[in-house]
């Protein structure tokens, strides 16, 4: 086995688009092991949740500035049907699809 074929990026190609009801449509993609075991580590759900949705925010891209001032003016459930897509794609969660990972 060739270990660089171990160290090539494959979380990046793992997306999908989440629509957001009178917004438009979204892009996320999967964590790294490094990421989800990064965002893990952080106190607090909203500061751990714009950690892991800065990262996996694709389109458009966000930082975790930007995600505070969404956490402020969304419903509640808008957010975390972003989240449960990037848990899915990174095998975690409910419904995630762990056969893949």
């Amino acid at each position: 086995m060739d270990k660089a074929a171990l160290l090539v990026d494959r979380v990046t190609d793992r997306t999908a688009e989440v629509e957001i009801e009178g917004v438009g449509t979204v892009v996320v993609r999967s964590l790294s092991r490094h990421e989800m075991i990064t965002g893990g580590k952080i106190e607090g759900s909203a500061e751990q949740e714009r950690y892991i949705l800065s990262r996996a925010m694709v389109d458009p891209p966000m930082g975790e500035h930007d995600i505070a001032a969404w956490q402020k003016s969304s419903p509640p459930g808008e957010i975390n049907a972003v989240a449960m897509k990037v848990n899915q794609l990174s095998g975690i969660g409910k419904g995630a699809d762990k056969s893949s990972v």
